[in-house]
């Protein structure tokens, strides 16, 4: 029986092009706050963190309390599967990319810090989820590093790759001993663009990411 290898994606910046839809979410729950001078630079600068990094950042108050920071995110959770349907698409080479590594025999999983519920909504509008095996969403207290390691545990592939565009991506393919495929048309390619592997357009994920997890030692 042939070990089973798997293909960890990063989510936004990676495989969506979240900026269609969720610059124009975050831009109308601002709106609510009477925040009007985020550009949409600077919000897609804070794509793939944490809320509890993000939202202060956002709205301008380091010390804003959970309740609001709730209302904040329900604003824009509300926004986005309205926006999301209307603008949501992959990148370009990205469905073909993961159609080739699934008929290649690899598993695939997104492994995102982002909720449950928002990546499974994500992958269902973008048409991506008949091709993603597993999915690991931040969890409390926890680090992508940490989730990177609970779906290696949960999988136990024989080998495995990390796939992302931000510099907590590299750092938890690091932390788990994986190769790591930094994706230069992301939203911080400074962050990942002297990472071993790297790929300018999506269309060249199948080639590169089958090259680090053909490298890649054993788990």
């Amino acid at each position: 029986m042939k070990a089973m290898k798997l293909c960890v994606f990063d989510l936004d910046g990676t495989l969506n092009q979240t900026h269609l839809f969720s610059v124009p979410a975050h831009l109308e729950a601002l709106r609510e706050f009477g925040i009007t001078d985020k550009t949409p630079e600077e919000i897609m600068g804070t794509f793939g963190a944490r809320a509890a990094e993000y939202v202060p950042y956002l709205l301008g108050d380091p010390n804003i309390g959970p309740a609001a920071q709730r209302w904040y995110l329900d604003l824009v959770a509300e926004n986005e599967n309205k926006f999301i349907k209307i603008y949501g698409k992959p990148y370009d080479g990205v469905m073909e990319s993961l159609q080739n590594l699934k008929r290649d025999g690899y598993r695939t999983a997104v492994c995102s810090n982002a909720s449950q519920r928002y990546i499974e909504n994500c992958l269902k509008e973008l048409e991506l989820a008949p091709l993603i095996d597993e999915i690991q969403p931040l969890l409390p207290d926890m680090t992508k590093a940490d989730t990177l390691s609970l779906l290696l545990e949960r999988v136990k592939p024989a080998a495995a790759v990390m796939v992302g565009d931000r510099l907590f991506d590299w750092e938890a393919a690091r932390a788990n001993s994986l190769p790591f495929v930094g994706c230069l048309y992301g939203y911080n390619p400074e962050e990942v663009e002297k990472s071993p592997y790297t790929v300018a357009h999506a269309g060249d994920l199948y080639r590169t990411v089958k090259a680090a997890l053909e490298s890649s030692p054993a788990l």
